[in-house]
């Protein structure tokens, strides 16, 4: 039989595991969230020859929170022989010559990774006249003459300008959507848009009567 002594050490070792118990609830003592993922962005990160582009590194937890990890994963490049870009030991990508397929950049943490796709040179614009009646052409008449609507969508946010406001005016900015009017005059105008990334595209538009 346990004496005096053994049985009060017992019982009060029970009670703070009695304790704890109750403290951390059911989900048992101090159990610490996993490290499910890690996620970069931009993703896709678009660079242009001599400039840099910051990446960020999150690590996604079990219990659905977030930690900024860029400092302390590790970077690392599938370029190995640094002939388009270079990436720091913070995420910091710098293009030094136009690429000619997807680079993936990963970051690790913990034995867990993420990735990201770096092109470096300019990214390709394209647009589409959404408003255009067939193919990239628009009626004036059937759309109610100067001052009638006509809309744009582009592949990346863009900067809009028209070659001849009298024809389509649009100063839509940082969009992927390109709102313009009709200027009430015929003819073919080029429609632009400047990424606000790097590259651009045209589209050249007929306004009949």
């Amino acid at each position: 039989m346990l004496n005096t002594g053994r049985k009060a050490s017992l019982i009060a070792a029970f009670a703070v595991v009695s304790m704890l118990g109750l403290s951390s609830g059911c989900s048992g003592f101090f159990v610490n969230p996993t490290l499910t993922s890690i996620a970069i962005t931009p993703n896709p990160a678009p660079v242009q020859v001599g400039t840099s582009v910051n990446l960020t590194a999150t690590a996604n937890f079990s219990d659905g929170t977030t930690q900024d990890v860029t400092g302390l994963a590790t970077w690392t490049s599938s370029d190995t022989s640094q002939t388009f870009v270079t990436v720091s030991s913070v995420g910091l990508v710098t293009g030094i010559q136009n690429t000619t397929s997807a680079i993936t950049v990963t970051a690790s943490y913990k034995n867990v990774s993420g990735t990201t796709s770096v092109t470096v040179g300019a990214q390709t614009v394209t647009i589409t006249c959404t408003s255009c009646t067939s193919g990239n052409t628009i009626s004036l008449s059937a759309n109610g003459g100067a001052g009638t609507s006509i809309n744009f969508t582009s592949s990346v946010a863009a900067n809009w300008s028209s070659g001849n406001s009298s024809i389509i005016a649009i100063s839509t900015t940082n969009s992927t959507s390109g709102a313009g009017t009709l200027g009430g005059t015929t003819g073919t105008v080029t429609i632009t848009a400047t990424g606000t990334s790097s590259g651009s595209g045209t589209l050249q538009v007929t306004v009949n009567p």
